[in-house]
């Protein structure tokens, strides 16, 4: 889990991954360079495509990781969002902005209030899904937000900075090592 601030707090971040080639930088020379991105999220599940584009929509170059690109947004055999508990979350990502509701709505194809006969605190909206839609669109969304770069890959290792002087053991994570590839994609330093 890696922590960025942006949009005036902090905030924690899962991770996630994606294989296109690197893209050069902008130098003198013509080497290569390793890219920098703000936040690095590594899965592209729906946690990390959510946080992904949240850091993203708040500014920051974002650098999604995932092992096939193809998988993004891809539901179990049971494809329903909400219920009784995670109902409430989904209203709460929606009013974030959330992808999922938004998804949800471009994709649902049936909806149902169940425990109706009970009173309303006891509640839960559900949706259910179709699955190939509920992924296309997931991927088209992912895929076109600005300041996002998807990326397949696996993450072998964390890069840390040493430990602070008078937290000893607290390191920061300052990028991420990739398998097969030995490549580093390094996150710009962020001061608290």
């Amino acid at each position: 889990m890696f922590y960025f601030r942006g949009c005036g707090r902090w905030v924690a971040v899962s991770f996630t991954k994606q294989q296109f080639p690197l893209a050069r930088l902008s130098s003198d020379s013509a080497a290569p360079r390793t890219p920098h991105f703000d936040v690095i999220v590594i899965g592209g599940g729906h946690a990390g495509t959510e946080a992904a584009t949240a850091a993203a929509r708040c500014g920051s170059r974002t650098l999604l990781l995932t092992h096939r690109v193809d998988t993004i947004g891809q539901m179990s055999c049971n494809p329903s969002f909400g219920g009784i508990g995670k109902g409430h979350l989904m209203r709460e990502v929606d009013a974030l902005d959330g992808l999922c509701s938004r998804i949800c709505d471009q994709s649902g194809v049936h909806y149902k209030v169940l425990n109706r006969r009970k009173g309303p605190a006891v509640w839960g909206l559900r949706a259910q899904i179709d699955r190939k839609l509920y992924k296309q669109n997931m991927q088209k969304e992912i895929l076109n937000t600005p300041l996002l770069t998807v990326q397949e890959g696996a993450v072998e290792d964390l890069i840390l900075t040493e430990p602070e002087p008078e937290h000893t053991g607290k390191c920061r994570v300052s990028g991420v090592v990739l398998a097969r590839r030995s490549a580093a994609m390094l996150l710009d330093s962020h001061q608290p």
